[in-house]
């Protein structure tokens, strides 16, 4: 048995405390509580400007608590570009992206390539945002080719496709009217220019209800026909698209007896959509972001089947109520009004209806939305004698929507 003094024993004493400390503050950094993530981001913003490296380390350090944070690799990311560290705020934007696609993050890693040197990325990078709906990034993105281009810097890659291909199918059913409509379309284009303004394209389109049969006419007011031919298209400002397009419909159900079911489709239309979306971020806990959802989309065209010019006009405002992980769903009120040359009292109302959008997996282009509306039909325009003037109900909508 070793024998000591009391002196001795009293460093030992001293050192198994010093050593029971250290481990229990080992412990307490290794098991940081989720809640210090809020403390670490408060002050890395507020040092930003008056220590960027510690503020660097903050963020570091909140990035292992919630690694698929959104806002903090973006702001992790402008900290190292401003700190003069591009490749590592390249990572950062790059994980930004597999979170959530952002046009102005693209353009950020558009000019970091640059900087490195990386001008066939960068071009890539600028090319694809000059089709952004943000004016600024798209007359961003085009200053910045030109000045490429004009300097000879690099060989400029050869451009994107310009083919197109779209799939759009819309099923809902309708609670006025007892039944589900079907809409399908595909269209297949090409864009005559580099800035994508003019197009032509082939389509295919299906529209019918479950309620017709076969032989006797439609019981409600549904196009009940398979269409297919060509078009031309414009699109002279962001949103809005003239299109002039001719094809074949056979006709689903049989209008007329001894009347063919084949028929010339020719078609003008003047379309305009546009809005404000809420931006997608992913996280593990729901979230309530109140970010806005408002759009708008109108159209105006002559159907030469029905010897009939049909325009709509639709607004829709609303809010993100719930978010997390991929899923999101939005609430929203919407109203429409429809009207025709031809007088047909279905082709001639006003609706509003409070909605719910849901968004199951945001990249798969899905939505499914649920409206309560009500509406009446417009003027004095004829009607059978069991359609009252004023129509309610309910209807539920599965929507995909996909370019490619």
């Amino acid at each position: 048995m070793i024998k000591t003094d009391k002196k001795t024993s009293k460093y030992i004493i001293i050192f198994h405390l010093l050593l029971a400390v250290s481990i229990y503050q080992h412990q307490a950094i290794a098991q940081v509580p989720t809640d210090s993530l809020a403390i670490l981001v408060n002050e890395g913003y507020a040092i930003m400007q008056s220590n960027p490296d510690r503020a660097e380390q903050l963020f570091e350090q909140a990035l292992t608590i919630s690694p698929n944070d959104l806002a903090l690799r973006r702001q992790l990311g402008y900290l190292y570009s401003d700190n003069n560290k591009p490749e590592r705020a390249l990572k950062e934007f790059e994980k930004a992206e597999a979170i959530q696609s952002s046009d102005t993050i693209k353009l950020q890693m558009a000019f970091i390539q640059l900087t490195n040197g990386h001008e066939d990325k960068a071009v890539t990078i600028l090319r694809e945002l000059t089709e952004s709906q943000d004016l600024f990034i798209k007359k961003s993105a085009d200053e910045q080719l030109a000045a490429i281009t004009s300097a000879s810097v690099t060989v400029i890659p050869d451009e994107p496709s310009r083919w197109y291909s779209r799939i759009y199918a819309a099923p809902f059913y309708d609670t006025r009217w007892e039944t589900i409509f079907y809409n399908f379309d595909a269209e297949r284009g090409y864009y005559f220019n580099s800035k994508r303004t003019i197009f032509g394209y082939g389509f295919l389109s299906l529209a019918a209800d479950g309620k017709s049969k076969l032989g006797e006419v439609p019981e409600i007011f549904s196009d009940n026909a398979i269409v297919g031919g060509v078009g031309i298209g414009v699109k002279p400002l962001t949103g809005l698209e003239l299109r002039t397009q001719l094809g074949i419909a056979y006709d689903i159900i049989q209008q007329d007896s001894g009347v063919s079911r084949w028929s010339e489709d020719f078609r003008v239309l003047a379309i305009y959509g546009n809005g404000i979306y809420p931006d997608f971020e992913f996280h593990t806990d729901p979230k309530v972001t109140l970010e806005p959802l408002l759009d708008v989309y109108s159209s105006v065209g002559y159907y030469s089947r029905y010897k009939n010019v049909i325009g709509y006009l639709q607004g829709r405002a609303g809010v993100r109520i719930f978010e997390m992980s991929y899923t999101a769903a939005d609430l929203y009120l919407r109203s429409m009004y429809v009207k025709d040359s031809e007088r047909e009292f279905y082709n001639n109302q006003i609706d509003a209806a409070i909605g719910l959008r849901i968004l199951p997996f945001y990249k798969w282009d899905l939505y499914v939305m649920a409206e309560y509306y009500r509406g009446t039909y417009l003027g004095n325009i004829a009607r059978p004698s069991d359609f009252s003037k004023y129509f309610g109900g309910f209807r539920l909508f599965i929507i995909y929507d996909h370019i490619f």
